[in-house]
């Protein structure tokens, strides 16, 4: 038992910085050009999907250097949006925070002093209490310093600023105009744009932001998260590589759950066993898992995910898989097909995608086949009949063994919540494909010949493939007008 092994990711779920941080140069190096290395600053909105690091990120990029920045008379000033209840409390805090950091440092002036006792005095109108919190920050530009806030949790704007235009404009000209300019750094989940569209309280604040997506670590990173597991005297080797990469893709938080999992059993029991940790902290995955399908849900990202991964697709748009692609949601192979970010999180869509009726149709149809096909074959073979039809038709071995491999692999990863039926992996033409080789059975069911069928099987089984299989878009539509045809004639037959 090594009891005194420090386990590096004992913070895990924290901001993290110094020595703890990993890479992010790039984004890094965004922050620095856009907010902190210019005599005029502009605006940034840090996007990107909970506990993938935005926090770390701009704590490490602003707060960690921040003796440097004040030598420049830059002052950065964190703030949780989250915190706050109402307008007027946030936009208070504004003054009262920067007046209490100045005052830390020795830098209030009387003019500053004047101006926030002005601000905060009580009971004023909405107007005029703008006008002074403006007129505050315009004797701290006229002594020389620059404001940095940061805002993190800007995702709560949706609440604090409900039908309220005016608190979206008053930190717009807060950092519009030259005369009391300061700069903010939002950190949210939804781009800037889409907070205000939600507040129903259109303004033109997302216009004075560039917006800088987060995502998942490149391999870069990855290969500096191997490098803290090392001193601890771990060799590093290729497997373990994959299985990190199997369960985590790049997230740097489903890393860190996994990492601090796993050096915690190799303290007790000398053995890292990555798939053994990965059980143990299963309940935290799925739960993250479940998080982020509400949160894409939000916009109907979620089942447009489902259809770019699996098919078929019935509404997904170019600038929808953009957006996927910009918060590292999807990866794009060099052979044109989309992944998502880890085998694990893909495993878990493709349990949820049979959750979820993407196409009532097709979903129907799907069924309807799974259904008696499984009827038929059960009276012909009884209850064993998949092993049964394997050894009568060889040329069915392969689409079962596939069937198995995703179901053990659900199981692997997911337990319970895992289909017990086989039958339910299949593919379309996976399910013509059995009906075709024991046509004698089905043919009294479906009654017209095999040619017709199988006209029907090819295009269905086109429709139902994932996008990166169906690039024109409008051969696409058409066929998935046509393909609602034949679904409405398979169920015609199947459920007179």
């Amino acid at each position: 038992m090594k009891n005194d092994l420090e386990n590096p990711f004992a913070d895990y779920g924290r901001i993290v910085s110094g020595e703890r941080f990993i890479g992010r140069q790039a984004d890094l190096q965004a922050i620095e050009n856009r907010t902190l290395r210019p005599s005029e600053p502009g605006n940034l909105a840090i996007v990107g999907d909970a506990r993938v690091g935005k926090s770390s990120l701009v704590y490490q990029a602003v707060m960690e250097p921040k003796d440097r920045l004040l030598k420049n008379k830059q002052v950065p000033i964190r703030i949780n949006l989250a915190t706050y209840d109402t307008r007027a409390h946030f936009f208070r805090s504004l003054v009262t925070e920067c007046f209490d950091e100045l005052e830390e440092l020795g830098w209030l002036t009387e003019p500053v002093v004047n101006a926030k006792n002005q601000a905060l005095q009580d009971e004023l109108s909405w107007p005029t209490e703008y006008r002074r919190i403006q007129r505050f920050f315009e004797k701290i530009k006229q002594a020389g310093y620059r404001i940095l806030f940061i805002l993190d949790e800007f995702d709560h704007a949706r609440y604090l600023f409900q039908n309220d235009i005016n608190s979206f404009q008053g930190l717009r000209e807060l950092s519009y105009n030259p005369k009391w300019r300061v700069t903010f750094i939002t950190l949210s989940r939804r781009t800037v744009y889409d907070i205000e569209v939600q507040t129903r309280g259109i303004s033109t604040f997302a216009g004075v932001f560039h917006t800088h997506y987060l995502k998942m670590f490149p391999d870069q990173e990855m290969q500096e998260f191997y490098g803290k597991l090392i001193p601890i005297g771990i060799q590093v080797t290729d497997e373990i590589r994959a299985r990190f990469f199997h369960y985590c893709g790049g997230h740097p938080y489903l890393l860190d759950v996994l990492g601090y999992e796993a050096v915690e059993q190799y303290r007790k029991y000398n053995d890292f066993d990555l798939d053994n940790a990965a059980h143990r902290v299963e309940h935290e995955f799925l739960g993250h898992y479940d998080h982020m399908a509400t949160r894409l849900g939000e916009n109907e990202n979620f089942n447009r995910l489902l259809q770019i991964l699996f098919g078929p697709v019935v509404d997904v748009k170019p600038s929808d898989i953009d957006e996927l692609l910009r918060y590292g949601f999807l990866r794009k192979l060099s052979d044109g097909n989309y992944v998502t970010f880890s085998d694990h999180f893909q495993t878990y869509l493709k349990l949820r995608e049979r959750e979820v009726d993407l196409w009532p149709i097709w979903g129907k149809t799907e069924k309807s086949l799974r259904k008696v096909i499984s009827a038929s074959m059960i009276d012909r073979y009884g209850e064993c009949w998949i092993s049964k039809l394997e050894k009568s038709r060889p040329n069915l071995k392969q689409i079962f063994q596939n069937c198995r491999e995703a179901q053990k692999k659900e199981e692997k990863s997911f337990g319970n919540r895992a289909s017990r039926n086989l039958i339910d992996f299949t593919y379309p033409q996976d399910l013509f494909t059995i009906l075709f080789a024991e046509w004698r059975v089905f043919r009294p069911v479906f009654k017209k010949d095999k040619n017709h069928w199988d006209q029907r099987a090819q295009l269905l089984a086109k429709v139902r493939n994932p996008l990166a299989h169906n690039r024109d878009q409008s051969l696409y539509e058409h066929d998935r007008q046509i393909a609602e045809g034949y679904c409405k004639e398979i169920l015609a037959v199947l459920n007179p």
